[in-house]
């Protein structure tokens, strides 16, 4: 444990209120719903749905970026 850090512990974190706070909404199961609808997670979902994710648009990718496959299927950078 280092004895000096560069930012001094806030209020709330020294008080526990951000562990208790945690601690309820887990056990509410509140958190597993957020992780659901969360904004970045349901445009995931969107790029997934679309196939932005599969194989062949991540090779689209790869190309477009100036990396081609080798041999083993790995993507080099162009040289």
């Amino acid at each position: 444990m280092k004895l000096f850090r560069y930012r001094a512990p806030s209020i709330r974190s020294s008080t526990v209120y951000t562990a208790a706070k945690r601690r309820v909404k887990r056990g509410l199961g509140i958190s597993q719903v957020q992780a659901w609808t969360k904004p970045t997670r349901v445009k995931q979902r969107a790029k997934a749905k679309l196939g932005l994710y599969s194989p062949t648009a991540r090779v689209i990718r790869q190309t477009a970026k100036g990396n081609f496959p080798s041999f083993l299927g790995l993507f080099g950078r162009k040289r």
